[in-house]
């Protein structure tokens, strides 16, 4: 009995999606409170929202959409959810609509993986393609069950105008990320390790090679088949265009090290101490972090003090004489004293003691601005930080320089000003190639992590 009431409720809630009859849902409601609940708990269902969606019945997909949010992602026998069947009947404002009420229905995947972005990439609707990018721009990231973006599926069928669309959004985008993703993705491989480039040059598609070509494509990049572009390219017109462009055969292309390769690295002086900064950057928290750089801040500040007024103060000129060998000492009794041969400028304290203050306070700068440069986010923000960080621990140690004291101590200092130079550049390197190694550890395990649940690239 109760089946056939199931089976009742169910005819005639097809028969209000079909017709987009709000009532009679609700009077189908009346009749079986738990009508929606039967649709949810089976795995591949054709829901009443897959209906209306197939329909064009706005309204009443609006209305299912707000009562039971779930059946939105529900895959039908045939492996499509609503949004897919929507833009198969080409109901375009049925689609803005769904997306408008979850904008994570743009990930929503079917049949094959197929995103409703890979489907809008793959029949050329650019007006979709422009406003799922815009309401969900991760959807870039998902790649189909046989590894392609939206992009890939763009070459494949010649839609150019879509690719040149998901190209300049890429190029334009300002996301969190945006040049890593931008990097990955138009690199991106498919399950046969083709990139797009390698599908373009396949197809014989100049048009698109042309494009590509002006973006961050890697033209050295190998398939699965150590075939780069340029050995794959189906005709002479294709080739000579990689060719000028830099691009080479497979066969001089050194391949790149496997992940394998790169975690038995061999443990040098430098791996140890890439070791040691990727664990303190690894383990400290944001907090410690910003508290870290007040303190290591405070200190380069302190320390620079020194260098502007250094301990009992420096030899002032007598104003009233032209001659800058003579000048006056300020003690601190404020009784002033005449002394001649001696350069206005300069430390009053002894050789000795200026030599003791100088060493001491570079070491405390130096170690400070690396502590900075450390706990500083790597990337863009930090090489552009290294700069004035170099600049500004340069022009204290040049200022220690002018206040020496005597001649033996501005040589001193003038061999720690050179030797600091070549300190910090080396810094600058080793943090760089640690960065880049973070980089390579945070890809691998992101890109391996990702593939393995087939939602995404990252």
């Amino acid at each position: 009995m109760a089946s056939n009431m199931n089976t009742t409720s169910d005819n005639k809630l097809k028969v209000a999606a079909q017709e987009g009859d709000i009532n009679l849902l609700y009077t189908v409601i009346e009749e079986d409170p738990q009508v929606l609940e039967h649709n949810d708990l089976i795995s591949f269902v054709e829901t009443p929202l897959h209906i209306a969606s197939s329909c064009g019945n706005i309204g009443f997909a609006t209305e299912i959409m707000r009562l039971k949010p779930s059946l939105a992602w529900k895959l039908n026998q045939q492996g499509f959810t609503p949004i897919h069947l929507a833009m198969q009947h080409s109901h375009k404002r049925m689609v803005h609509r769904l997306v408008d009420i979850n904008k994570e229905l743009v990930r929503a995947k079917g049949r094959e993986g197929l995103t409703p972005l890979h489907f809008a990439s793959q029949i050329g609707e650019i007006d979709l393609l422009a406003n799922f990018l815009l309401a969900c721009p991760d959807s870039i990231e998902d790649v189909t069950i046989r590894g392609e973006t939206a992009l890939h599926i763009a070459v494949r069928y010649r839609q150019y105008e879509a690719l040149q669309l998901l190209v300049g959004w890429l190029k334009g985008t300002c996301q969190k990320n945006a040049m890593q993703i931008e990097k990955t993705i138009l690199n991106w491989k498919d399950e046969e390790g083709n990139t797009i480039l390698h599908v373009s040059a396949l197809m014989n598609d100049s048009k698109v090679l042309q494009l590509l070509l002006k973006t961050k494509v890697d033209l050295k990049v190998k398939n699965l088949e150590n075939s780069t572009a340029l050995d794959v390219a189906a005709s002479a017109e294709i080739k000579n265009a990689l060719v000028r462009a830099g691009a080479k055969h497979g066969s001089s292309v050194t391949n790149a090290p496997t992940l394998a390769d790169k975690l038995r690295w061999n443990i040098t002086l430098m791996g140890k101490i890439i070791i040691f900064v990727l664990r303190i950057r690894r383990d400290i928290t944001e907090d410690q972090r910003q508290a870290f750089l007040v303190v290591a801040a405070l200190i380069a500040t302190a320390t620079y003090q020194s260098a502007l007024s250094p301990p009992g103060g420096v030899f002032q000129a007598n104003a009233g004489n032209n001659d800058n060998n003579n000048v006056n000492i300020t003690s601190p009794n404020s009784t002033t004293i005449a002394t001649q041969g001696i350069n206005a400028g300069t430390s009053v304290i002894s050789e000795g003691d200026f030599l003791t203050l100088s060493i001491l306070n570079s070491l405390s700068l130096l170690i400070s601005t690396v502590t900075i440069y450390i706990l500083t986010p790597s990337g863009i923000v930090g090489t552009i930080l290294f700069t004035p960080m170099f600049w500004f621990a340069y022009c204290y140690l040049y200022s220690i320089r002018v206040i020496s004291p005597t001649n033996a101590t501005k040589n001193f200092n003038l061999v720690m000003l050179c030797l600091f130079s070549s300190l910090y550049s080396g810094v600058g390197w080793t943090f760089s190639v640690v960065c880049k190694r973070l980089k390579i550890h945070e890809k691998m395990r992101d890109i391996g992590t990702r593939n393995s649940t087939g939602r995404n690239i990252w």
